[in-house]
């Protein structure tokens, strides 16, 4: 699976970037048409749902947030969008502010990170675990850190299990409710206030 995966990663991306570029519409979703001024920062690659076929996603800043558009690869090699996420994560212009995609071939894991670690004296950063579960992207965990550069000893460090229900804080556990978290209805209303605090 992993060669597969290698061998069509360069299609996939050169497929996200003409895709990208027109009106797309994504089934049982809202219409997904990019505006004009968006910009593709960020695609990744991999076997969402383990179908022996490559899969994409790619993130586009529209303003100061992030567009997610998440593909899946049909029997006849085309992508086809699978999940049109509006402001999925908060995205600056400056590097260190700027959203970006990971993805792990093993068990065809999608990773969202979101930061700003350039602006202000609040730097912060996010990671979002998305797996394909029962035909449906859900966000499974969540890491958050943040420090106050003026009070670095103040800093805090998050790791939510949301299937589980278990979680840290600063490396004491704490429970959180477990429950389902589909990633299109993602929103930081599912962030423990206790990691912001």
């Amino acid at each position: 699976m992993k060669n597969i995966v290698k061998s069509t990663l360069l299609s996939s991306l050169l497929l996200l970037q003409a895709v990208v570029c027109n009106t797309v519409m994504a089934k049982k979703t809202e219409p997904a048409t990019p505006p004009e001024d968006n910009a593709l920062i960020s695609v990744a690659a991999a076997d969402w749902n383990q179908d022996q076929l490559s899969d994409a996603a790619a993130l586009l800043r529209v303003a100061d947030s992030a567009d997610l558009y998440v593909y899946l690869r049909n029997a006849n090699n085309d992508l086809e969008l699978k999940l049109y996420k509006k402001n999925v994560v908060w995205s600056g212009a400056l590097e260190g502010t700027k959203p970006y995609l990971k993805s792990q071939a093993k068990n065809g894991l999608l990773f969202i990170y979101a930061e700003n670690d350039a602006i202000g004296r609040d730097r912060w950063h996010q990671r979002l675990t998305v797996d394909y579960k029962e035909n449906e992207f859900v966000v499974t965990g969540l890491n958050y850190d943040s420090v106050d550069t003026l009070k670095p000893d103040a800093s805090i460090s998050c790791e939510i299990d949301f299937v589980t229900g278990t979680a840290t804080k600063n490396k004491q556990p704490f429970k959180v409710e477990a429950r389902k978290v589909a990633l299109a209805d993602w929103s930081d209303s599912f962030v423990p206030k206790t990691c912001k605090e």
